[in-house]
């Protein structure tokens, strides 16, 4: 979107839109993410293995978590730190390697029609109505 997009100014009709499209988005991502469950059935044995899942899905929420409050950049300013990040993941979601690569790549559908579709469509609402 546009680096002038508040969503506090947007009209009510265009406000129940994104929030609709936005829900929409989040719905369609976990979807994908319990389909790639299913499809790929990852089997998590060993106590190791579950240590280090939850181990990477704690480093990834945490990722999650900075890159929503916009903080990832000042932390990646520190070059070993991304790689560091990086590591964790890999070896500690080793165990469902297969199930990740699943699921980002269709993962990729909702996020291309997002970039695609619906970040023109929101620009050119913006441009029309509110600048």
């Amino acid at each position: 979107m546009t680096e002038s997009f508040v969503f506090y100014k947007l009209n009510p009709h265009h406000k129940k839109i994104f929030i609709i499209h936005q829900v929409l988005l989040f719905i369609s991502i976990f979807a994908i993410i319990f389909i790639a469950i299913n499809q790929t059935n990852p089997v998590i044995e060993t106590a190791t293995d579950k240590m280090e899942l939850t181990i990477g899905g704690l480093t990834g929420m945490l990722i999650i978590v900075l890159a929503f409050t916009n903080r990832l950049k000042k932390l990646f300013k520190v070059k070993f730190v991304a790689f560091l990040i990086i590591w964790v993941l890999l070896y500690s979601l080793s165990a469902v390697m297969g199930t990740l690569i699943w699921g980002i790549g269709a993962a990729l559908i909702p996020l291309m029609v997002d970039d695609l579709i619906m970040t023109p469509y929101w620009n050119r609402v913006w441009y029309n109505n509110y600048e």
